[in-house]
């Protein structure tokens, strides 16, 4: 019984490895979002030094969502990552 009791000290490679890989992934849904933010709120005329800023549309307030809830994600997965600390190898 004292073999099944016994708990490991860390997670298996391949458990480190596809966190590592989530995170990535994470990352870059965080990046495409805050990429729609910035398609989404700014808006380029013909000319490229001359901007215009937008806010109140649907569109920007879904990006901004996207993007909270995409960042949101990210730091959570990153602070199990981080702690060493894993749901399934416990």
């Amino acid at each position: 019984m004292a073999i099944l009791s016994k708990k490991h000290a860390g997670c298996s490679t391949s458990c480190t490895v596809g966190k590592w890989i989530v995170c990535l992934l994470l990352l870059l849904v965080a990046v495409a979002a805050l990429v729609g933010v910035y398609q989404t709120h700014v808006i380029v005329g013909t000319d490229p030094a001359r901007f215009a800023i937008q806010f109140g549309s649907t569109s920007g307030s879904l990006s901004i969502l996207a993007f909270v809830v995409a960042v949101m994600a990210w730091g959570k997965k990153m602070s199990c990552c981080m702690s060493g600390t894993c749901e399934v190898c416990k």
